[in-house]
């Protein structure tokens, strides 16, 4: 009665905790790229094609792809849609934006439309921007501004919470970016689940299956916490190393790899960890599985910072900044998950029970993804 009721409180808990977002990796992001020279602004806004969908509707035809004919066919939408959501202004006076001819650019995060624009203002010492792009649709949406004055570079990132900002631009480029870029590598971990579930699925196999080193039947219920410790550390550090490496050469560009085979393998490692817990593939050696498949997730952290493009002098700050924030953020997952783990392990009932919902679901999230995304189909339940 005991281990029931522990797990009827427990592992709710636990589901809330990593089925927040089922996006998985999908992030909603814009690119506000901007240029004041004297009274002028110039530059150019990156939205995702994904997006517009979501906010206009292009597809026509309801096949469920959008073509480059359907994205032409709504280009006065898209330009009133985004008109709408942006407002500039300097002094206290409104700026005059204008949009061109929408052309489409491909990112690692997949296909943007391009709309470049022109404007001026009646000075711009003090610049004002408001944002508001998809934040009645997706809370988790951000509007990244690279805005250069001169030989300066202002980045903010637009949210909910922040959706105005005020840049002098008579002023030194602040160390804003780098508390921007290290906030957004927590956020950009705790919104990917299929790093969470990844992750997730290491820690059950060391929590709840029969522990590394332990005698006969011995399970989790009677080993020590002590005892799996080194095993969580050592799975996590692996990770944590892997993934920064590639975070790191990535973002330099001393290795490229296809942002679709990228999230292909990123599937495919979740859905070999679910099957990990329900059938023993590398149990013994979880923390040489973490680093390897940890190198394919750090291409994945690679593609935020890889499509803002900003300048040689900021890129090292961002970076480090970026991968800080990703590394606090995991840390902070695993506090949440591992005592929660802990305590499903002290009951045989809650602890099978967890194994088999967590492995089967692990293993379903892992092979749907996989599917969605090496053949780029569209499964119902992420759609």
């Amino acid at each position: 009665m005991k281990s029931r009721f522990m797990f009827v409180i427990i592992f709710p808990l636990l589901c809330l905790v990593v089925s927040s977002n089922l996006s998985a990796h999908t992030l909603s992001d814009s690119y506000l790229n901007l240029s004041v020279d004297q009274q002028n602004v110039s530059g150019h806004w990156l939205i995702a094609v994904e997006d517009l969908e979501l906010a206009v509707g292009l597809d026509a035809n309801a096949d469920a792809a959008i073509s480059w004919g359907e994205i032409r066919q709504h280009s006065s939408q898209i330009r009133d849609y985004a008109a709408s959501r942006l407002t500039m202004a300097s002094g206290g006076q409104p700026c005059s934006l204008e949009i061109g001819t929408l052309m489409i650019e491909q990112l690692n995060a997949g296909p943007f439309v391009h709309l470049p624009m022109t404007g001026s203002c009646a000075g711009v010492a003090e610049v004002t921007l408001s944002y508001s792009l998809m934040f009645d649709i997706d809370s988790a949406h951000r509007g990244i501004l690279n805005l250069q004055s001169s030989d300066e570079t202002y980045v903010r990132v637009f949210s909910p919470d922040t959706a105005t900002y005020e840049i002098d631009t008579e002023l030194p480029s602040d160390a804003a970016y780098l508390w921007t870029f290290f906030i957004e590598g927590i956020w950009h971990i705790w919104i990917g689940l299929d790093h969470i579930l990844f992750l997730l699925a290491l820690l059950v196999a060391i929590v709840l299956v029969k522990t590394p080193g332990a005698t006969g039947q011995q399970q989790s219920a009677n080993v020590p916490f002590s005892t799996y410790l080194y095993d969580i550390i050592k799975v996590v550090t692996s990770f944590t190393i892997a993934h920064s490496i590639t975070l790191i050469l990535a973002t330099l560009e001393v290795v490229s790899l296809p942002g679709r085979f990228v999230e292909s393998v990123i599937a495919l490692s979740v859905a070999i960890s679910g099957i990990n817990i329900l059938y023993p593939l590398f149990r013994t050696r979880a923390w040489q599985f973490a680093f390897v498949f940890g190198l394919i997730h750090g291409f994945g952290f690679a593609g935020v910072l890889g499509d803002l493009a900003l300048p040689q002098q900021l890129l090292f700050g961002s970076l480090l900044s970026f991968n800080i924030g990703v590394e606090v953020g995991q840390i902070a997952i695993v506090l949440v998950l591992v005592p929660l783990l802990v305590l499903l392990g002290k009951a045989t009932f809650s602890r099978r029970l967890a194994l088999g919902t967590a492995g089967l679901g692990i293993t379903a999230f892992g092979v749907l993804w996989l599917l969605e995304r090496s053949l780029s189909l569209t499964v119902p339940v992420f759609s």
